[in-house]
């Protein structure tokens, strides 16, 4: 048996990267009718007659639902001025990464047409929060500092559809390799031009493009009571309420967070959003058994 590592998945065909080179692979027995494979597996591949097969997926680091990848260390959380960004939805990221130990990034991208204060008021409002790197796939601003962040790692791309994502791994890789698309007349929402996922060697670091999407939810066992613990901002002052145990920030008083947020020391942008994704997740909880 070869190890190696999925690279591309197209329906039951999956090209892994061996030592021996890229072979084209089919998943087999138990794996093929799960589907359980995912670009960044890690795999063990047999010869079967003329074709290869995927006989074993090792243990993963972490996987994620949507992009569709597994064994991730960064994820670059991309948004653009245009379209207008979803700022839950990179919240819900941030969370979704960190609980699965992959450093998130937030990219910037298309600076080149951003009015400067869009940049700098989305930098104040994640200064504490991750790093964060204003760039553009067209003038290639900060390109070594995102190369910084993906040597020698696994690094993979999400965000809305027309942020720029492929225009962004173009760039990275010098080559046209994913095409790029806009927005729709009509609604002015991405059009998705990314059909697969795929990891692709650049510069010692593997980048893999996923398909662009507009919603992501966390997991269905997640307990509301345990989103502040991916809030990082919050940290410093949680153990100055009132209640320093089991303080959720929303409706207890004398609440350390609710005070820094007024002060100004938190984003009130990101907090009033976790007000929201909290009732949200708490309102699942309440009706998990209906």
């Amino acid at each position: 048996m070869i190890d190696g590592l999925v690279i591309k998945g197209v329906a039951s065909r999956y090209k892994v990267d061996t030592a021996d080179g890229i072979v084209t692979s089919y998943a087999r027995g138990k794996l093929k009718i799960d589907g359980e494979i995912r670009v960044g597996d890690k795999v063990g591949v047999e010869k079967q007659g003329k074709d290869f097969v995927i006989a074993k997926v090792y243990e993963r680091k972490n996987a994620l639902i949507r992009p569709y990848v597994a064994n991730v260390d960064v994820c670059f959380i991309v948004i653009a001025p245009v379209p207008a960004p979803d700022f839950m939805l990179v919240d819900k990221i941030i969370v979704n990464a960190r609980m699965n130990g992959i450093e998130p990034v937030l990219l910037i991208n298309k600076t080149d047409i951003a009015d400067e204060s869009f940049v700098k008021c989305t930098e104040s409002d994640y200064r504490d929060v991750l790093d964060v790197i204003a760039t553009s796939a067209k003038t290639k601003l900060n390109k070594d500092k995102i190369f910084e962040k993906t040597k020698g790692k696994t690094a993979c791309l999400a965000g809305q559809s027309a942020v720029g994502k492929s225009s962004l791994l173009n760039m990275l890789t010098g080559t046209e390799s994913q095409e790029t698309g806009g927005l729709s007349k009509k609604t002015e929402r991405g059009k998705h031009t990314t059909r697969q996922s795929e990891i692709l060697v650049v510069s010692g670091a593997r980048i893999i493009d996923t398909c662009g999407f507009s919603m992501l939810e966390l997991p269905e066992n997640f307990r509301p009571q345990e989103l502040v613990y991916f809030y990082d901002e919050f940290a410093p002052y949680a153990g100055k309420c009132r209640f320093r145990t089991g303080c959720t920030h929303i409706k207890e008083p004398d609440c350390a967070v609710k005070d820094a947020v007024e002060s100004g020391k938190i984003s009130k942008n990101r907090y009033e959003r976790y007000c929201v994704l909290y009732n949200e997740l708490n309102e699942k909880w309440r009706k998990r058994y209906e």
